[in-house]
């Protein structure tokens, strides 16, 4: 799950309970009234109903079935274009979709394009009307998730790619070029209008320029903190097989996939729409290399052994994921165990401590309390009352010139300035893993008591 899941809760059920969408800081007490744009508002709606029904299963079930519809139209594209397609392929494709893009508000946008790429794809190959789909599908998009500039980029790619490398041009490049100003116009239909618009820009220029050393998403899919290494070799090598070897693919597909494979290596955040454009080609390859292998050598023992092997690891990564899911949704402090003890996040995060959470709920309650970055949301998610400093979408807040993220640094991170800004800032309380900087410098000073320790966290507060 998303280390913002509980905040994405919260505002889901502020709109489901005053029926109106939120454009200011709903839950800080640093920046109270900063006017936000909840890009995800919708998505959080259904985030909410899912937790509101099921609890963390409901979520869980909500995200599954979002994975599997996209993979689904992903699955339609590789048979448009090459008529047959490879289960296994598809089998793993589900789990490594959710890598890239389960389990938070993102799988939304990977949905909507995986099946903007299906309508294209029909367009394209049978002049098909379905094509017309794609401004109300826009107008989804906008309110159900920020990708929507990622996706009227994807239109205007393929859009130019298909005008350039297509030998019908014309007519089918009109025909486009109407719908794309129609999806155009359809993504100001959204409670923020242009708003939308210009907080899409805002993330996309500040996360591009000022955050890529803090913000992992928007790294490397190459760097070991993307985790996209072994997909990112794997790409590179089908994209070498298709541009050295004789093969069926068209010249548009290939061309989709080296932009977006190039994208990506400059950053993560392109990872999804070249997902969406390569299954498709590894599909069409690997049919067209079984149909060069002898049918003695397909049938072979070694060969169906080994696909066994792959059927059997995938069911067994199934059971595990079922049974660790099921630890994780019993309760909230089973799911802060599920973190501490086997999500892999947790070699990049520090774990959230329910125990310590719940000691601040309990004796802390409505006290202006610094935490950890990831914290601040699950603090939100436990206890709705309390403000926090800083939570999940604050990265994206533009404050005196800069990200308000490096003035959660400067603290975290006991710059010179740490004891100004707590003093500016009010706080009367921190809330930290004992490895950061600031922990050492507070055990050092005589007006700061610690009240909790234990080894996932420790709570100072203030002397009077």
């Amino acid at each position: 799950m998303d280390t913002d899941l509980g905040w994405h809760i919260q505002v889901g059920e502020y709109i489901v309970k005053t029926l109106s969408v939120p454009k200011a800081d709903l839950f800080s007490f640093s920046q109270p009234d900063y006017p936000y744009v909840y890009h995800s508002w919708a998505t959080e709606v259904l985030i909410f109903v899912s937790y509101k029904w099921l609890g963390l299963w409901g979520v869980t079930i909500f995200y599954a079935l979002v994975i599997t519809l996209s993979v689904f139209f992903i699955y339609r594209t590789s048979i448009l274009l090459s008529g047959k397609v490879n289960y296994l392929l598809f089998l793993w494709s589900a789990p490594l979709a959710f890598i890239f893009a389960g389990g938070r508000t993102r799988a939304m946008g990977f949905l909507l394009l995986a099946a903007f790429y299906f309508l294209f794809t029909k367009f394209q190959l049978k002049n098909s009307r379905a094509i017309w789909l794609a401004p109300p599908l826009f107008f989804l998009w906008v309110n159900l998730h920020g990708s929507f500039i990622l996706g009227i980029g994807v239109f205007a790619v393929l859009t130019l790619t298909l005008r350039f490398f297509s030998k019908d041009r014309s007519a089918n490049f009109k025909t486009l070029l109407i719908i794309f100003f129609l999806s155009l116009v359809s993504t100001l239909l959204n409670p923020y209008f242009f708003g939308a618009w210009k907080q899409a820009v805002v993330m996309t220029l500040n996360s591009t320029l000022a955050l890529r050393s803090v913000n992992l998403d928007w790294r490397s899919l190459v760097e070991p903190s993307s985790g996209g290494l072994i997909f990112a070799t794997i790409v590179a090598m089908v994209i070498f097989l298709l541009f050295f070897g004789k093969n069926k693919v068209s010249k548009i597909q290939k061309f989709l996939l080296l932009l977006f494979f190039i994208l990506s290596l400059l950053t993560a955040r392109f990872v999804l729409p070249l997902f969406v454009f390569f299954v498709p080609v590894a599909n069409q390859t690997l049919e067209d290399l079984k149909s060069r292998i002898n049918k003695q050598v397909q049938s072979s023992i070694s060969v169906k052994g080994f696909i066994l092997v792959l059927y059997l690891v995938l069911l067994l990564t199934a059971l595990s994921n079922f049974l660790e899911t099921n630890v994780a949704n019993r309760s909230l402090r089973q799911y802060s165990y599920f973190l501490e003890k086997f999500s892999l996040t947790r070699l990049l995060y520090s774990p959230w401590p329910y125990e310590a959470n719940l000691f601040i709920k309990e004796n802390l309650q409505g006290g202006r309390i610094f935490a950890e970055a990831n914290w601040g949301s699950y603090m939100i998610w436990l206890n709705p009352a309390q403000k926090v400093f800083y939570w999940g979408a604050m990265d994206n807040f533009i404050v005196n010139g800069r990200s308000f993220v490096f003035e959660y640094q400067d603290i975290v991170n006991a710059k010179p300035s740490w004891e100004e800004k707590l003093n500016q800032y009010k706080i009367d309380a921190v809330f930290l893993p004992k490895e950061f900087p600031l922990v050492a410098v507070l055990n050092l000073r005589e007006d700061w008591q610690k009240v909790y320790d234990k080894e996932d966290a420790v709570i100072f507060t203030k002397r009077n």
